[in-house]
């Protein structure tokens, strides 16, 4: 089997899921004291979220809500939790959207690690300085050639590139132009079981990304939030990040 393709497989994984085996104290950082679990109300309220599809009325208003067309940075906060621990798995850094040029996820606790994805091309660099790029065409795998694209619609708020690949679900009793919350359930039963459930909340802008299983126990997931963003267009340093690895390319 080729190993690339089952690694690009898991991207989503490399995001949200492989986190350090450890956690950051709660006085290495404010940020991080700041968090706290998700009560079994917010839990449940999220798997009632699936019983709820979301109508085109609502997915239209949400459209014209959001304003992520814009070049993003902020900083992200990542939470696993696990029934078998008795803290989360923590990790924190920085990220950057950009429509045109992808997606760089810089982690800067406990380790720092940096992820750059753009076009078709997962680049990464571990802690050690090492650089590893993987390439969705190449790996042969539909389904990797289908996670950078779905991933890049998730972080553009891009509804008609979702819808086309997830069913949708939203509160019956959303109104336009407030605090929204989205529920994404893979079609592909593949992609399914990889991703789970993907419950995305803002207002103007992504504020939380919630991963569930798609099964009926949701005790174990992972909580993203999106902390301090700005939009603007990218500085030089910024855009230096997505050439990551273009140096062994030459």
């Amino acid at each position: 089997m080729n190993t690339r393709k089952g690694m690009f497989t898991q991207v989503w994984i490399v995001i949200c899921l492989c986190l350090p085996l450890g956690s950051i104290s709660a006085n290495e950082h404010s940020l991080a004291s700041s968090n706290k679990p998700l009560t079994q109300a917010q839990l449940a309220d999220v798997q009632a979220l699936y019983t709820q599809p979301a109508t085109t009325e609502a997915l239209s208003a949400l459209a014209q809500q959001l304003n992520l067309q814009l070049d993003t940075r902020g900083q992200f906060i990542q939470q696993r939790h696990l029934q078998v621990l008795k803290k989360p798995l923590l990790s924190q850094g920085q990220f950057i959207f950009s429509p045109t040029q992808g997606l760089v996820w810089q982690q800067l606790r406990p380790f720092s690690t940096l992820m750059v994805l753009k076009d078709q091309q997962l680049i990464q660099q571990n802690s050690q300085g090492k650089v590893q790029q993987l390439n969705a065409m190449a790996s042969g795998s539909p389904i990797a050639q289908q996670v950078p694209r779905l991933l890049q619609a998730i972080m553009a708020g891009n509804i008609a590139a979702l819808s086309a690949d997830f069913t949708l679900f939203m509160p019956a009793n959303y109104n336009a132009g407030t605090p929204w919350q989205l529920g994404l359930q893979a079609k592909d039963p593949q992609l399914r079981a990889s991703m789970g459930n993907i419950t995305l909340s803002g207002d103007t802008l992504l504020r939380s990304l919630i991963i569930t299983s798609s099964q009926a126990d949701i005790s174990d997931y992972t909580q993203i939030q999106f902390l301090d963003a700005q939009q603007g267009p990218l500085s030089t340093t910024e855009l230096e990040l997505f050439s990551l690895g273009s140096e062994s390319n030459q």
